[in-house]
């Protein structure tokens, strides 16, 4: 699939086209096209669109027979339990009402249509309706969390991989809790380790977690695009992209990344790649170099869309974002041993995602 930027024609002649050369049927189809679009931006509550040196053609898709696949494998991993209507009891908040259930606050919020200021205004008695549990099962390997989450086994790979790092072997895992690079205390794979945890998994145990926290995720993810539908109707790289930001580091990099909403979705697929450049730690607010490595893996695998064929302005971006990676990763290994050591691990990461697209940096 490809996007295709439009520039306006530097021609100064004016080209015409006499009426006689439309027919009446053509004619009618245009002014009815041009209704409906006028109807439908009336009526919309997606904010007016930036503006834009250039303009993109969205990508037309359908659904593929392999998304289709995965959307009936998933129901042999997932069971999907009923929640009833709430009564809210004093003192009670919305975040301990998500975490008794399993999902989000903010997929609370959208069901029943309230704001982050309305969810502070809550009294006792009022009710709340509640989605669905949705609890991963048959959790015995990663494969099966793949299959679970509807996503490619390399994608899981990948992630555990960025997670747990490259000297972890895949049915290896963090039982225990352990302080990440971000010295957040963290046990299994990426899961911030919260008071009350267990403080020992089983491999199971651990796998099952981690589809959970995945399934948290994505339904965040879904109510951000505005419901399960819109996002469901993402190419799946996006939302494999997508999945893996949100895991690292939350939806609020979505949500506060700015004009990235918008661009997903008006399936500007190629201007919101380029936006996925985030590399702040949200501990320290400052840039990171292996955030940068992450932000790299996510555009790569949003990439895959283009089967290829990536546009030049993704290219440019990912060589932007792996230049000021690795000027980070000078200045946090000061001694040049040890940054040589850590470079050539970067460049492996990079190459293994980019394809030796982009260019590295040897010294």
């Amino acid at each position: 699939m490809t996007q295709i930027n439009l520039n306006p024609t530097q021609d100064n002649k004016t080209k015409t086209q006499t009426v006689e050369e439309k027919g009446l049927w053509t004619r009618a189809k245009e002014y009815a096209m041009s209704l409906f679009t006028d109807i439908v931006n009336f009526f919309s509550d997606d904010p007016p669109a930036p503006v834009a040196e250039a303009k993109e053609i969205p990508l037309i898709r359908d659904i593929s027979d392999e998304e289709i696949q995965q959307a009936d494998i998933r129901k042999k991993y997932l069971e999907i339990t009923p929640n009833p209507d709430h009564k809210i009891a004093k003192g009670e908040t919305i975040s301990e009402i998500a975490e008794n259930i399993g999902v989000q606050p903010e997929t609370i919020l959208a069901l029943n249509g309230l704001s982050e200021k309305d969810a502070k205004r809550l009294s006792p008695g009022q009710i709340l309706k509640l989605p669905p549990t949705r609890t991963p099962k048959n959790i015995s390997t990663l494969k099966d969390v793949s299959k679970a989450m509807g996503v490619s086994y390399d994608f899981i790979l990948n992630l555990k991989k960025l997670e747990d790092g490259e000297d972890m072997k895949l049915n290896e895992f963090h039982n225990e809790p352990y302080m990440d690079n971000g010295k957040t205390k963290t046990i299994g794979i990426g899961h911030v380790f919260k008071k009350g945890d267990p403080e020992k998994l089983t491999n199971k145990e651990v796998l099952e977690l981690f589809a959970k926290d995945l399934l948290k995720m994505e339904d965040h993810l879904r109510v951000l695009m505005g419901g399960e539908k819109k996002y469901d109707s993402l190419p799946q790289p996006i939302k494999e992209a997508l999945l893996d930001m949100a895991f690292n580091k939350g939806t609020d990099i979505i949500k506060n990344t700015e004009g990235l909403l918008w661009c997903l979705k008006n399936e500007r697929y190629e201007a919101a790649i380029c936006k996925m450049t985030n590399n702040i730690s949200v501990a320290t607010q400052k840039p990171m170099s292996g955030l940068s490595k992450r932000r790299l893996f996510d555009m790569s695998v949003a990439s895959k869309i283009y089967n290829g064929n990536i546009p030049k302005s993704i290219l440019n971006t990912a060589q932007k974002t792996y230049n000021e990676g690795i000027k980070l990763l000078r200045e946090e290994f000061p001694d040049k041993k040890d940054f040589e050591a850590q470079l050539v691990s970067y460049n492996n990461n990079v190459q293994k995602f980019w394809n030796n697209k982009i260019k590295v940096i040897k010294e």
